[in-house]
Formats: structure tokens, C-alpha cells, sequence
């Protein structure tokens, strides 16, 4: 019985991630900002810290989910090109030249929330959750990053 249990939970568990890594992912910044142009180029620039600043002087700041959830995961293989456990040593570089990494939290809500009221600030979340709050500006879908908005199929 407990093995049923243990193979019941972890598909579960499996298919939850699954199914989230299935939905396109949306690059959120502020109602207002200018980031509203922001070329696909410039964001692994930005979580990378290499590009600080918009276009018009304002600060940059990114903002990432924690490293275990499938979200960043994602993302991070497709803006970053590696896993989040695999930047370690490079942040750690950058650390004591007065460089942080991105600002982590611990969900979606809390990225919308954090872009919606930080000037400057970029994020990402399921593509489902983007409302009124944020602006969506790049889409990741089928492991690509895009500026065309994807269908959407929020019903799963």
C-alpha cells in the first residue's frame, strides 16, 4: 500500500510539473514602463546582470522564482542556457565584485506582485496568470523565446 501511495503522489507530482512546463511562460514588466520594447536579445543580458539598465536610465530589476521550481527551471535553460544549481560559481564571482544575482521569490503571485510595484522590475510566470496588474513582453513556448503571443489554453 505504501508503495502505491509513493507512486500514486509522485506522478502526480510529475504531471503537475509537466503540465506547467507545457504552458507558455510570460516576461512580465510594469503597466507603464518603456521596457514595453524590449528585444528577446537583452534578456538573458538582464538575468545575466550585464544589462542594469533601460533605455531610459531606470534600473533594472530582475526577479526569478525559486531555483527548484519548474518555471525557472524552464526558463533558465532557455534565456540562460544552463540550470539554476549550474550558476553558482558565476554569482559567487560576481558577488564579491558588488554583483547580485536576480532577486528570488517564492511564486508567480509574488513575481506579479513584486514587477507590478518595483519601477524597473522584470519577471516571469505562467502565461495564464499574466492580469491587468503587468504587461506581458515575451513569451517562451515550446522552448523558444518570442514576442508573438502564443494561443493560450488556460483551461488545463
Amino acid at each position: 500500500m505504501r508503495n502505491f501511495l509513493l507512486f500514486f503522489m509522485f506522478t502526480m507530482f510529475a504531471g503537475q510539473a509537466l503540465a506547467e512546463q507545457a504552458r507558455p511562460i510570460a516576461v512580465i514588466v510594469q503597466n507603464d514602463e518603456d521596457a514595453n520594447k524590449l528585444a528577446a536579445e537583452d534578456l538573458s543580458l538582464i538575468y545575466w546582470r550585464k544589462k542594469q539598465y533601460w533605455q531610459g536610465g531606470l534600473r533594472i530589476h530582475p526577479v526569478n522564482l525559486h531555483a527548484e521550481h519548474p518555471l525557472r527551471l524552464n526558463f533558465s535553460k532557455v534565456v540562460l542556457g544552463s540550470l539554476p544549481a549550474t550558476q553558482t560559481n558565476y554569482w559567487n564571482g560576481l558577488y564579491f565584485h558588488g554583483t547580485t544575482p536576480p532577486y528570488s521569490v517564492q511564486s508567480e503571485e509574488a513575481v506579479i506582485r513584486f514587477v507590478a510595484n518595483t519601477k524597473g522590475a522584470i519577471g516571469y510566470v505562467d502565461a495564464c496568470k499574466v492580469d491587468a496588474r503587468v504587461n506581458a513582453v515575451l513569451w517562451i513556448n515550446d522552448n523558444k523565446l518570442s514576442t508573438t503571443k502564443p494561443t493560450l489554453d488556460c483551461g488545463i
